[in-house]
């Protein structure tokens, strides 16, 4: 009785340390998903240098930073459809993901920003 005790107690320890030891490498779904919530949080596109040095454990390939990139590039177009008026008003930071799509967007958010200094 013992003997199939520990057998099994060690089938779990093998068990657990496998299911650990298992990393997702991740593929280019999750690259243009990165690339989308980063623009949605305002931030600018990153370099492919940048973007390697800050995901070092990971490695970018072209595919991938072309799917990185289409996803900020959605990002952005939703980023940029939200109230600048209010996203300044907010005093919420911007980075100026919008400067190429929308020029307007910072003229806006300024004047939402400085409208409680007023």
């Amino acid at each position: 009785m013992k003997h199939k005790i520990v057998a099994v107690m060690m089938l779990l320890l093998v068990g657990c340390t496998a299911s650990q030891s298992e990393v997702k490498e991740k593929n280019a779904d999750d690259w243009y998903e990165y690339g989308e919530q980063r623009a949605k949080n305002g931030f600018l596109v990153q370099e492919r240098e940048v973007l390697e040095e800050v995901n070092s454990e990971d490695t970018i390939t072209g595919e991938f930073y072309n799917a990185y990139s289409q996803g900020h590039s959605s990002g952005a177009v939703i980023y940029c459809s939200q109230n600048a008026y209010i996203l300044g008003l907010s005093e919420a930071p911007y980075f100026g993901i919008c400067d190429q799509i929308t020029p307007e967007f910072r003229t806006e958010y300024e004047k939402g920003k400085n409208h409680k200094k007023e």
